[in-house]
C-alpha cells in the first residue's frame, strides 16, 4: 500500500510560477452549486421511459476495467439530475457501447445511428477519440446529425478535429507544463522523458521541453514507448550514465513502475514524474513519483469535489477516482444542456458553447469549467503529488 503525503496545486493556462501549498488553492474558489439538490441516490436509476434521453459513453478497449467508476461517476450525476429535472424535461440515462463494437469507429457508428443519444461522453483514449471524430461528426452524410461530444481524452489534437468535441479535463500539454515549472521548483536542470508513443505523449514531449527550457532546464532524452510493450533498462541505464536528475513518465502507471524500478537496478535515484499516480490497490515501490492528480477525494480543489466525494462512497462504498469525477462533470453539463435547452443534439452543442460567456462557468466537481475558443477547459487547477512510503 502506499501512502501520499505531499501535495502541490498549480493553475493550468498560467505561464509563470511554481507549485502552491493545496491549502492556498483550496481558498479561492466558488461555492457549490451543482450539488446543491442532491439528497439520498436512488435505485431506480436506469429504469427509463420511450423519451429518455440517452448518453453513450465510451471508454478504452484495453483495460477497460480501469475505467470502471467512469460509468459510476455519470451515474450518479444522472441519478442527481433526474431528481430536479425541469417539467417536459426526459430524464437522463447512460448506455454502454454494444458488445460487439469492437473498436472506435464501430463504437461512435452505433452511437450515431441510435436516435435515443443525445450526447457521447468520451473516449478516453485520444487516438480513439480522434478516430471517431468523423463518425460522431456524421462527414459521411454530409453532417445531416452529429453527435456533440464531451471527451476525456488528453491530447491537444482532440478538440481541433471537430467542432463538435468538447473536453472537461486538463489536456496534457498543460499537465507537461506542470510537471515542468514543477521540476524546476525542486531545483533540477537535466531532466529525461519516456513518453507513450501517440498523441499525447508526444504533446506532452513538446510542452515539457520548452517549459523546462524556458526556466534554464534541458531535456538529456526523449525515449518513446508503447502502450503494450515497453521495457526500460536500456534507457534507465543510459539516462543514469548521462546524470539526468529528474526523469519524466508520460504514460498509465505500471510504466510509471517500471520506470523507477529501471532506474534503480541501473543504480540511479532520480525522482520520477508521471502523469498517472498509484491507485491504493496498486502494489510495488513508488517511492520517489511525483504524478498529476486531476481529482482527489481527499484533496479536492472544490467544495463541489467534497461532496461528490460523500455521495460517490456513500453510493458505491468506494473511493472515486479522477475518471469517476471527469465523468461526473461530463454528465453534469450534458444533463443541464437537456434541461435549458432540450435533448436536441444541435441544442446541446449550442448550449455547451455558452459555457464561460454567455452563462457563466460550470462548478465542476473537477474544479471550474470554462470552454477557451478550442473547447477545452481554461484555468483549471491540477495538483501533484509525491508518494512515500
Amino acid at each position: 500500500m502506499t501512502r501520499i503525503n505531499r501535495w502541490g496545486c498549480v493553475t493550468t493556462g498560467v505561464g509563470h510560477g511554481t507549485s502552491k501549498l493545496i491549502a492556498r488553492c483550496l481558498g479561492a474558489l466558488a461555492l457549490p452549486l451543482g450539488l446543491a439538490a442532491c439528497g439520498s441516490v436512488s435505485p431506480a436509476l436506469g429504469r427509463a421511459g420511450a423519451d429518455t434521453a440517452y448518453v453513450g459513453v465510451a471508454v478504452g478497449l484495453t483495460n477497460p476495467e480501469r475505467y470502471a467508476h467512469l460509468f459510476e461517476g455519470v451515474a450518479l450525476a444522472f441519478d442527481s439530475l433526474n431528481r430536479i429535472r425541469p417539467r417536459g424535461a426526459p430524464p437522463l440515462a447512460l448506455r454502454r457501447a454494444p458488445a460487439t463494437a469492437d473498436s472506435p469507429v464501430k463504437i461512435a457508428t452505433a452511437f450515431r445511428d441510435d436516435p435515443a443519444i443525445v450526447a457521447v461522453i468520451g473516449h478516453t483514449e485520444s487516438d480513439a477519440t480522434m478516430a471517431a471524430a468523423p463518425v460522431y461528426e456524421d462527414r459521411a452524410h454530409g453532417g445531416k446529425d452529429p453527435v456533440p461530444v464531451v471527451t476525456l481524452a488528453g491530447a491537444n489534437a482532440v478538440t481541433r478535429v471537430s467542432p463538435w468535441i468538447y473536453r472537461v479535463n486538463v489536456t496534457i500539454g498543460e499537465q507537461g507544463r506542470v510537471l515542468a515549472r514543477y521540476a524546476d521548483s525542486m531545483g533540477f536542470k537535466r531532466a529525461g522523458i519516456l513518453y507513450r508513443n501517440e498523441p499525447s505523449g508526444k504533446d506532452f514531449v513538446v510542452a515539457f521541453t520548452e517549459e523546462f527550457e524556458k526556466h534554464g532546464g534541458v531535456v538529456t532524452e526523449h525515449d518513446p514507448f508503447t502502450e503494450d510493450i515497453w521495457d526500460f533498462d536500456a534507457y534507465a541505464k543510459r539516462l543514469v550514465k548521462n546524470g539526468t536528475q529528474i526523469v519524466a513518465v508520460a504514460g498509465n502507471i505500471p510504466q510509471g513502475r517500471a520506470a523507477i524500478h529501471a532506474l534503480r537496478v541501473a543504480g540511479g535515484r532520480q525522482p520520477v514524474l508521471s502523469t498517472n499516480g498509484p491507485a491504493p490497490s496498486d502494489t510495488g515501490d513508488f517511492r520517489g513519483l511525483h504524478h498529476i492528480v486531476l481529482y482527489s477525494p481527499d484533496r479536492p480543489v472544490a467544495a463541489e469535489g467534497a461532496t461528490f466525494a460523500r455521495l460517490f462512497r456513500a453510493r458505491y462504498a468506494a473511493s472515486a477516482d479522477h475518471w469517476a469525477a471527469l465523468g461526473y462533470d461530463a454528465a453534469m453539463l450534458i444533463g443541464r444542456a437537456v434541461h435549458d435547452a432540450g435533448p436536441s443534439r444541435p441544442a446541446i452543442l449550442e448550449w455547451l458553447g455558452t459555457i464561460g460567456k454567455s452563462r457563466p462557468p460550470h462548478p465542476g466537481v473537477t474544479g471550474s469549467i470554462a470552454f477557451d475558443e478550442h473547447r477545452d477547459p481554461v484555468d483549471k487547477k491540477v495538483m501533484v503529488a509525491e508518494v512515500v512510503r
